[in-house]
C-alpha cells in the first residue's frame, strides 16, 4: 500500500490493493521556549536527518522516471499531482509546469500511478534501465467523485472515502484559484453547512465559523482546529482592553488564531461537521472539527517557489446617500467631502484610506531517493487597514521534514513560527473611539463634528504582539505485515501582549492610562493509534485502538495604571495608581478509543467504535464518559446488477452511507467548583461569593444521525453529495439562578437543556463544457438548517446574548437563539405605530447558505474564476442606529423624516416606523431587528501564465489578479452596515449584533508566482 503525507510518500507492508494514502500528523513535539530552544531543536532534527540519510539502505541498479501531468482538452499543466511508483515508497509531486522527476527507481518494468484531487487517477507501465530515464506523460480528466481519495480526519488512522460512512468535506488549496489572503476565506462558499462570516473592518479581526449552526447555549460554538494533526487553540485571542474602568476602551474586536497560519503553506483542509463524524475526538468535538494540512516535500531536486502580492483594501459604502441641512459645522466631513458622499460612509470619509497590502513568500521543497524530504518556507505580510492607525506586519517561517530510516519506519517533523504585530484605531462602542464619534458628529463625546477635534482620538495607541509556534513529531512504525503504529506528540504555544495606552494629555483621560497584558496559552497533546488488518477471502477486518491526552494551560497577567506625571513613553510603574490581575487555568483531558471495521469485497463497510473520556472539568460525581459510533458505507455501483442495468447510465458511481455517533462539549475549568473571589474591603482581606458549585456537572452530549449518498454520472462530469442529518443535544448546560438565601448572586451551570437541529446539505460539482480549447467547471453547495430548543429543564426563558446585547433568547420551541423585540406592524403607514411587544422575529444564525463557484480554463493555462455566496433566513440586531438615535443624533435612516418635518412644520407626515425610531424620546433598543439575508461576490480572479521566455531559468510563472468582496447585496430592510458584521463581543459570540464598527473592506490584489 502506498501512503502519502501532504506530498511525502511512504509504504507500509499491508493492504497492497489499496491506492495512494495520505499520512497525517496528529500532534507535535513540545519545547519549553518559543524562539531559542525551538531553533536549536529544529536544527538538531535536521542535522540528525542529514547525518543518517546516507546510511539508509542499499539499492540495486536504478534509473529515473520523468514526465508531465496535464489537463485533458486544454493541455494545461497540473501542479501538485502525486506521482508514485506502485509497490514502492518512491514518488514526487508535479511542479507548476506539470513536470515531475522520480529518481532511484529500480531497473525493470514499473507501474507509475498519478493522482490529483478533482481528477480521475491514471497509471501506465514504463521500462526503467540502469542509469537511464524513462518517460511517462499523463493526461488527467476531471471527475466529481473520488472514492479512493484518502482522508484522515475523524478516522482511526486513515481511510478511503469508500470506507467512510459519514460526511466529510475537503478543500484542496491548489484547486482554489483566488489569491489567498487568509485561511477562513478558503472555506467560504465551498463547504456545505459551513457559515464563515467576517466581523469588522479593523485589521486583524477574526471570522466566525459555524458548522451546522449553534450547538451550545453556554459554551463556544467554534469547531476544534488541528494543524498537521496538532491540536491548536480554537477560540479567539483576548481583546485588547484594560482590566479596570470601562471594558469598551478598545478596538473592540477579537483576533483569531487561524490568522496566524500562512495560507500559502496549506495543502488541504478537511472538515467534519457534526457528532456522527467526530466521535473519536471525544468531549470537545460536538461543534465539528477542522484539520489543516500543510505542504510537504517531494523526491527530486530542490524546487523553489517565489510569490509576491501587491494590492489594496478599500472600504465599500455602508451608509445611505442623503442630506442633513443642519450639518453646517466648519471643518466637518460634510464641509470637506459633501453631505451625500459622507452619509454613504456614515461620516468616516476623512479617516478612510486605501490600505496598501503586500506580501512576499519563498519556499523550497525536495528530497532524496532515501526517503528524506523537506518543505521550507518563509513569508512577510504588510497589511494596512482602511482606518488610519490600522496595520499588520507578520513574519512566518515553516519547516516540514520527512525521514524514512527503514522500510517499516517513517518519521515526520513539522514546525512553524509566526511573529505578528497589529496596531489598531480605537473603534466600536467606545467613547474614546474614532467610529463612534465620527458617526454621531455634533452629538458625540466632543460635541463637535469638526475633523480635527474628532482626530484627537488618534493619540490612542492600541498594539498587539502575537508570537505563535506550532510543532509536532510523528513516528509511523509497521513492525509486521498488517500492523501499524503511529505515535504523535505536539505543542501549540501562543504568547500575546496587548498594550492599551491613552497618553498624557488625552482628552478623555488628561493624565493618561496604560494597560499591559501578558497572555500565554499552551496546548500539549499526545496521540497514539494502532491498527491491525487481516483478510479472509472477501472479508477484511481492520481493528484500531489508541488514546489521546491533552493539557491546556492558560496564564494571563494584566497590569493597569493611571496618572502620569507628564508626557513621554510610560510604563506601568510610572503611573500614580496601579492595579493588577492574574489568572491561571489548566485543563487536562484524556481518552481511549476502540474501533472495528469490517469490509466485504471492497464495497460494503461496517464500522463500530467508541471513545471513553475523563476530563478535569467534570464534577466529582461524573465518571468516564463513553461516546459510541457506528457507520455503514455501500458502494452499490460496484455490484454487477448495477453495472449491467440502466442504473449505471444514470450514475456510474453510487455510494450510500449512514452514520450515528456521539460527541460532547465540556464545561469551563472551574464551573463545577464552589468558588470565592479574594477581594479587599476597607483595607482588610475579604472573600466574595462567585460560584455555588455543582459536583454533578458533566459535558453536553450531542447524538447525531446522518444518511446520504455520493454519486457520479456522465463519465465523472456530474457529482452529487447529499446528506441529511439530525442532532439532538441532551444535558445542555444552562445557567440556573439560585435562591438569594444561598448567598451567591451568579447563576450556576447545570445539565438541564435539550436542543435539536436538523438539516440538508447538497454539493454538486459539474463540468458542463469540456472542449479541446475550453473547459468550464461549475460547483454549488446548498445547506438548509433548522434548530430549536426542545426543553430548558424548567429554567425560564433567558437572554443568551453577551452582556444582554443582541436581543437573542433561549425559548422552548424556538430556534437557538431567537431574536425577540418590538415589531411595528404598520411600519409604512402614515400613522402612530402599532407595536407588538416581545415579537419573535426568527433565528440568529443563517438557515440557508448557498455557495457557487465557476471556472473557465482556456488554452495555455489561462483561467477565469468566480465565487459567490448567499446566507439568509436569520435576523440581526443593528444596535448602532439605536445608540445614535436615542442620543438625538441626526441619522441617515431618518433624513427623509427630517425633510418632511422641515416642509410641514410637524411630524404629521412621518410613517409609523419614523415616529417610533426617529424621535429620541420614543425610540427603543429592540426596534432595530432586521432580516440579515445577504449575498457577496467573494472573488473574481484572472490567472495568466507568464511566457517562459520572459522568465528564463524558471519552470513556471503566472500572474493573478483577484477582486474580493467588492459587491454585496443585502435585504432592503437592512439599510446600514453589513450583515456579516459583529459587535463589541466579537466573532465568537452566541448571538451577533452590530455596534459602532465599519464592515470588512473589499480587497484588490495582484500576485506574481515564479517556480524555479
Amino acid at each position: 500500500m502506498v501512503q502519502s503525507g501532504n506530498g511525502s510518500i511512504a509504504i507500509t507492508p499491508h493492504r497492497t490493493p489499496l491506492p495512494l494514502h495520505y499520512h497525517c500528523v496528529r500532534e507535535g513535539i513540545m519545547v519549553a521556549r518559543v524562539r531559542g530552544r525551538m531553533a536549536c531543536f529544529t536544527a538538531g532534527v535536521v542535522a540528525l536527518m542529514l547525518f543518517l540519510a546516507p546510511r539508509v539502505y542499499a539499492q540495486g541498479a536504478t534509473g529515473s522516471v520523468r514526465g508531465t501531468v496535464r489537463h485533458t482538452g486544454t493541455q494545461a499543466p497540473l501542479a501538485n499531482a502525486e506521482v508514485t511508483v506502485v509497490g514502492s515508497r518512491l514518488g514526487a509531486l508535479s511542479r507548476g509546469d506539470g513536470s515531475y522527476v522520480i529518481a532511484g527507481v529500480p531497473a525493470g518494468t514499473q507501474r507509475v500511478r498519478v493522482r490529483l484531487f478533482g481528477f480521475a487517477p491514471n497509471e501506465q507501465s514504463v521500462s526503467v534501465t540502469e542509469a537511464g530515464s524513462a518517460t511517462a506523460d499523463f493526461v488527467l480528466s476531471p471527475t466529481a467523485v473520488q472514492l479512493d481519495q484518502v482522508v484522515v480526519t475523524g478516522t482511526a488512522g486513515q481511510a478511503r472515502r469508500r470506507e467512510v460512512g459519514n460526511a466529510i468535506s475537503a478543500v484542496q488549496a491548489a484547486e482554489t484559484p483566488e489569491v489567498k489572503t487568509d485561511v477562513s476565506s478558503l472555506l467560504q462558499g465551498r463547504i456545505a453547512g459551513a457559515s464563515v462570516e467576517l466581523s469588522t473592518g479593523s485589521t486583524g479581526a477574526g471570522a466566525s465559523i459555524r458548522l451546522r449552526g449553534n450547538t451550545s447555549v453556554a459554551l463556544s460554538n467554534q469547531p476544534l482546529i488541528y494543524v498537521d494533526g496538532v491540536r491548536t487553540r480554537s477560540d479567539e485571542y483576548p481583546k485588547n482592553v484594560p482590566p479596570a474602568g470601562s471594558n469598551l476602551r478598545s478596538t473592540n474586536y477579537y483576533a483569531s488564531p487561524l490568522n496566524d497560519i500562512n495560507p500559502d503553506d496549506i495543502e488541504r483542509i478537511e472538515v467534519l461537521k457534526g457528532a456522527a463524524a467526530t466521535t473519536l475526538y471525544g468531549t470537545e468535538a460536538a461543534a465539528g472539527v477542522i484539520q489543516i494540512f500543510t505542504k510537504r516535500g517531494s523526491i527530486g531536486a530542490p524546487s523553489w517557489d517565489f510569490e509576491t502580492t501587491q494590492g489594496f483594501n478599500r472600504e465599500r459604502p455602508f451608509g445611505l446617500e442623503g442630506v442633513d441641512p443642519t450639518d453646517t459645522t466648519a471643518g466637518s466631513c460634510s464641509a470637506r467631502f459633501g453631505q451625500r458622499n459622507c452619509a454613504r460612509y456614515l461620516y468616516m470619509n476623512p479617516w478612510l484610506r486605501d490600505g496598501l497590502k503586500s506580501d512576499y513568500n519563498l519556499s523550497v521543497n525536495g528530497g532524496g531517493a532515501n526517503g528524506t524530504r523537506y518543505f521550507l518556507s518563509g513569508g512577510f505580510d504588510d497589511n494596512q487597514g482602511v482606518m488610519p492607525l490600522d496595520e499588520e506586519r507578520k513574519y512566518s517561517v515553516r519547516g516540514n521534514f520527512t525521514f524514512s530510516p527503514a522500510p517499516s519506519l517513517n518519521i515526520d517533523w513539522n514546525s512553524s513560527y509566526t511573529n505578528n504585530h497589529i496596531s489598531n484605531t480605537p473603534a466600536g462602542n467606545n467613547a474614546a473611539g474614532l467610529t463612534l464619534n465620527a458617526f454621531r458628529r455634533n452629538r458625540n463625546y466632543y460635541g463637535s463634528a469638526n475633523i480635527d477635534t474628532i482626530s484627537q482620538v488618534l493619540q490612542y495607541q492600541l498594539n498587539t504582539w502575537i508570537n505563535r509556534v506550532i510543532i509536532g513529531g510523528t513516528v509511523n512504525y509497521a513492525p509486521i505485515t498488517g500492523m501499524t503504529n503511529k505515535f504523535t506528540v505536539g505543542l501549540d504555544r501562543a504568547n500575546v501582549e496587548n498594550r492599551n495606552l491613552r497618553p498624557f494629555g488625552f482628552p478623555e483621560s488628561p493624565t493618561g492610562t496604560l494597560s499591559d497584558e501578558q497572555w500565554a496559552n499552551q496546548v500539549v497533546t499526545t496521540d497514539y493509534v494502532g491498527t491491525f488488518e487481516h483478510g479472509i477471502r472477501g472479508l477484511r477486518s481492520t481493528f484500531a485502538w489508541g488514546g489521546q491526552a491533552s493539557l491546556n494551560d492558560l496564564r494571563d497577567v494584566q497590569a493597569y495604571t493611571t496618572g502620569f506625571g507628564g508626557p513621554g513613553d510610560p510604563t506601568v510603574s510610572t503611573g500614580a495608581q496601579w492595579v493588577g490581575t492574574e489568572s491561571r487555568v489548566r485543563i487536562l483531558t484524556g481518552g481511549l478509543f476502540l474501533q472495528e471495521m469490517i469490509g466485504w469485497r471492497d464495497r460494503l463497510f461496517l464500522t463500530g467504535g467508541a471513545r471513553f473520556d475523563k476530563y478535569s472539568a467534570f464534577g466529582r460525581n461524573i465518571g468516564i464518559q463513553p461516546y459510541p459510533k457506528i457507520s455503514a458505507s455501500y458502494v452499490i455501483s460496484d455490484e454487477s446488477f448495477w453495472q449491467s442495468s440502466v442504473l449505471n447510465k444514470l450514475a456510474s458511481t453510487m455510494k450510500l452511507r449512514a452514520a450515528y455517533g456521539q460527541a460532547g462539549r465540556a464545561p469551563g475549568a472551574f464551573d463545577f467548583l464552589e468558588l470565592y473571589d479574594a477581594v479587599g474591603w476597607g483595607g482588610q482581606p475579604a472573600l466574595r461569593t462567585r460560584n455555588f458549585g455543582n459536583p454533578d456537572l458533566g459535558p453536553e452530549r450531542s447524538a447525531e444521525t446522518e444518511v446520504g449518498f455520493e454519486s457520479s454520472s456522465l463519465n465523472g462530469r456530474i457529482g452529487v453529495d447529499l446528506t441529511y442529518y439530525r442532532t439532538r443535544t441532551s444535558k445542555a448546560l444552562l445557567s440556573v439562578s439560585l435562591p438569594p438565601s444561598e448567598g451567591f448572586l451568579n447563576g450556576q451551570l447545570e445539565n438541564k437543556g435539550i436542543l435539536d437541529k436538523r438539516g440538508l446539505e447538497l454539493a454538486i460539482n459539474t463540468t458542463p463544457l469540456q472542449l479541446d480549447k475550453l473547459t468550464w467547471t461549475l460547483g454549488s453547495t446548498i445547506a438548509l438548517n433548522k434548530n430549536r430548543v426542545v426543553s430548558l429543564g424548567g429554567v425560564p426563558s433567558f437572554n443568551v446574548s453577551p452582556n444582554g446585547n443582541g436581543n437573542g433568547f433561549a425559548i422552548e420551541g424556538q430556534p437557538l437563539a431567537v431574536l425577540r423585540g418590538r415589531y411595528i406592524t404598520n411600519a409604512n403607514a402614515i400613522a402612530d405605530p402599532i407595536v407588538e411587544q416581545n415579537h419573535l422575529f426568527g433565528p440568529s444564525q443563517p438557515t440557508r447558505i448557498i455557495g457557487l463557484t465557476s471556472a473557465l480554463r482556456f488554452p495555455k493555462g489561462i483561467e477565469l474564476s468566480a465565487r459567490a455566496e448567499y446566507q439568509g433566513g436569520n435576523y440581526l440586531d443593528e444596535d448602532a442606529s439605536y445608540q445614535a438615535l436615542s442620543r438625538a443624533v441626526r441619522w441617515p435612516t431618518c433624513f427623509d423624516a427630517y425633510a418632511k418635518q422641515a416642509a410641514a412644520g410637524d411630524q404629521s407626515g412621518w410613517t409609523a416606523r419614523e415616529r417610533a425610531t426617529c424621535n429620541s424620546s420614543q425610540v427603543r433598543q429592540d426596534e432595530f431587528i432586521f432580516k440579515a439575508d445577504f449575498a457577496k461576490l467573494r472573488d473574481v480572479t484572472l490567472r495568466v501564465p507568464v511566457p517562459q521566455r520572459l522568465l528564463p531559468a524558471t519552470h513556471n510563472g503566472s500572474i493573478s489578479v483577484s477582486v474580493q468582496n467588492w459587491f454585496t447585496w443585502r435585504n432592503k430592510e437592512f439599510r446600514l452596515f453589513d450583515p456579516e458584521m459583529a459587535g463589541n463581543d466579537g466573532f465568537n459570540a452566541t448571538v451577533r449584533y452590530i455596534s459602532e464598527q465599519i464592515p470588512a473592506p473589499a480587497t484588490v490584489v495582484a500576485r506574481l508566482q515564479i517556480q524555479f
